[in-house]
């Protein structure tokens, strides 16, 4: 299941420097989102196993913005450093952090998909604790 297309990637990267990177490396963009929707797949199917019924948003965002900064990635070394004010790859740099902890909060059960869990994590407790009365009770005195 792919979990974005072409078109997610280029609302966040330029037609024009798609086409140049693919220029430079067939396929790219294509091979990119296959294996990023793979890798999304696989971290999220102990908790949402797989097919989905429908891809949510949030995670097509998430494919989209990985994919685009791998593809960026690829072919250019700027997408590793922030060290330069000019540098025109931060925004995607700082969309790929944010999307890539919220994919480890997703696994993680800290933030919650609209599709139904496999594995959900227990809320309530299924035991209850049961000990003996205390031998001195001493709150009274």
């Amino acid at each position: 299941m792919l979990l974005c297309e072409r078109v997610h990637i280029t609302d966040l990267l330029h037609e024009k420097y798609v086409a140049a990177c693919e220029r430079q490396n067939p396929e790219l963009v294509d091979r990119t989102i296959e294996a990023v929707s793979g890798e999304i797949g696989d971290m999220l199917s102990y908790r949402y196993p797989q097919p989905w019924p429908y891809v949510p948003e949030l995670i097509r965002y998430a494919a989209a913005v990985i994919s685009a900064y791998r593809i960026v990635e690829a072919i250019t070394t700027l997408v590793s450093s922030e060290a330069s004010s000019d540098n025109e790859w931060i925004p995607l740099q700082k969309q790929w952090k944010y999307v890539t902890e919220l994919l480890e909060d997703i696994a993680k059960g800290k933030l919650k998909l609209p599709l139904a869990e496999a594995n959900p994590d227990r809320e309530e407790a299924s035991a209850a604790v049961v000990s003996r009365k205390p031998f001195f009770d001493l709150r009274e005195l």
